[in-house]
């Protein structure tokens, strides 16, 4: 028969064990909101060197555009015209192009494959 004693004992082993479950759940969430923190301000770094590079480009490409064909108008309207077909692109196929390959990435990284 169990006696006060051994009671006593599986039930402090217990509230150990619960303690100690809830701590470890903290530390797993604590890390994965770390995780996913720095991976947003990674991406968010790197796009913002992305578009710094992707305007000068932009600037660049229209002045030479502009120097060809003699026209300022021409040139950066040629640039306006292929990021608006771009644009346009990007709309129609946004499913496909953004949205499954964002959603796969995020399940990837959730479970770890």
């Amino acid at each position: 028969m169990i006696d006060k004693e051994e009671i006593s004992e599986i039930i402090q082993d217990s509230k150990s064990y619960l303690n100690n479950q809830i701590e470890l759940n903290r530390l797993k969430a604590t890390e994965q909101a770390s995780l996913y923190s720095s991976k947003v301000i990674a991406y968010l770094i790197l796009g913002s060197v992305s578009l710094l590079f992707l305007i000068c480009v932009s600037l660049f490409l229209g002045f030479i555009l502009s120097e060809y064909f003699a026209n300022f108008a021409t040139g950066f309207g040629l640039i306006a015209l292929a990021y608006f077909a771009i644009l346009v692109l990007l709309f129609a196929f946004k499913r496909q192009i953004i949205g499954k390959p964002i959603q796969n990435k995020i399940i990837r990284d959730l479970y770890g494959k």
